[in-house]
């Protein structure tokens, strides 16, 4: 179990990384859309306590996202990841089982990101590979797994912190809703292995969604999804 400040940091590692990196480079890792766009991306799930919630609020708004499955939950709630792709929603993996990268082998990080991308394969019936690291982690070392296994991993530019324990609508809404053209959206549908369980109740952001969506349309720009 992590501590908050730990947690923090892990979640953030993915745009603390000097964009244009070696690491970067070397997986070829994307952040950015095309202008005049922004993209919404979840990661953790799926699960049946909020993602069919995202699901729902996401239809209602007209708006179309990125999942980023962790494999083990897309192995036990197939028909969520199902109906997301069903509805337009681009599908991507976030490993087997969301490990913290910094502190797992490369062997078995190989493993993780292989059967991660597997379990979602055998569920969309089709071939994935949009992937984003756990937590964001990026290091020489990561990326030169997430480049012999093919991955096309995203990472983000606009993370508003819905991941933590007790975050605010207006929170979520003060950095979400300011996404600009070309930005890519880190929210969460579920939080797996959250330091507080707390963090769990994904309310803030399923409310928040509306108020997001307005703010990025009233600026004419459109909501788009990764390319999958």
């Amino acid at each position: 179990m992590y501590s908050p400040r730990a947690m923090a940091a892990r979640a953030r590692r993915g745009v603390q990384h000097a964009w244009g990196s070696v690491p970067e480079r070397l997986a070829g890792v994307h952040r950015r859309v095309p202008d005049g766009t922004v993209a919404l991306t979840f990661d953790d799930g799926p699960h049946p306590e909020s993602t069919t919630r995202v699901l729902d609020q996401l239809a209602a708004l007209g708006v179309q996202a990125t999942f980023f499955c962790v494999g083990l939950n897309a192995r036990s709630h197939p028909e969520i990841v199902r109906r997301a792709l069903a509805e337009g929603h681009v599908i991507g993996s976030h490993s087997l089982s969301h490990p913290a990268d910094d502190h797992t082998s490369p062997i078995l990080l190989r493993r993780e990101y292989r059967e991660g991308r597997r379990s979602i394969e055998d569920v969309v019936s089709a071939d994935v590979s949009l992937f984003r690291p756990p937590y964001g982690y990026l290091s020489l070392g990561t990326a030169a797994v997430m480049r012999e296994r093919c991955l096309s991993p995203w990472l983000w530019s606009v993370d508003p912190g819905d991941w933590q324990a007790g975050v605010t609508v207006d929170a979520i809404v003060s950095v979400a809703g300011g996404a600009d053209s070309g930005d890519v959206v880190l929210l969460h549908d579920w939080v797996e292995q959250p330091w507080d369980p707390a963090a769990r109740d994904r309310s803030a952001t399923i409310d928040a969604l509306p108020v997001i969506v307005e703010s990025i349309r009233s600026r004419g720009l459109e909501l788009t999804t990764l390319p999958g």
